[in-house]
């Protein structure tokens, strides 16, 4: 994975690396080792018809997959875009994800979970549902880190749920 910008060109996921990704202003870290691609400014072509929260079509390396749109309020104007995305999964089993920005490392000891859910959160049911790493097993896990430690807080998220909720299934 590389954060990296490259126009409609995807950067692969190097094994066992943790990152992070923004999505709609909320904070989520994949569990290590998820296949992500990261695009910069991906044509996303418009489904007309299609549920609310499918931004559209794109295509990777001829491979076209469903972008989702995790806003509380999707935007849905009917005209092709460009938009950075994070595409998860390997194709063709993998779908994409409008991101704020390119998905960051989450270096070890460097930041913390996060509990609870933002408001107007529309995949809450994500949220917290990941499987538990090493970093957060042991005594005391799945439980929030005090504030004072290291790191800025992430949501952890689980992304089979995250395409279940943003599906509206």
């Amino acid at each position: 994975m590389t954060t990296d910008r490259t126009d409609e060109t995807a950067s692969r996921s190097p094994p066992g690396g943790r990152f992070g990704a923004r999505l709609a202003g909320v904070a989520v870290a994949m569990p290590a080792g998820t296949p992500m691609e990261f695009v910069a400014g991906a044509a996303i072509y418009p489904l007309p018809l299609a549920p609310g929260r499918v931004a559209g079509l794109m295509q990777l390396r001829g491979q076209p997959l469903v972008v989702f749109d995790p806003a509380s309020v999707p935007r849905a104007d009917g005209v092709i875009r460009r938009h950075d995305v994070l595409v998860v999964g390997q194709p063709p089993q993998a779908a994409a994800l409008l991101v704020d920005a390119p998905p960051e490392p989450l270096p070890e000891g460097r930041w913390r979970v996060t509990r609870g859910v933002p408001a107007d959160c529309a995949f809450a049911a994500a949220l917290q549902a990941a499987p538990v790493d090493e970093r957060s097993s042991g005594p005391g896990a799945g439980r929030e880190q005090p504030a004072d430690a290291a790191g800025e807080g992430w949501h952890e998220v689980d992304p089979a749920r995250l395409f279940v909720a943003l599906a509206g299934r």
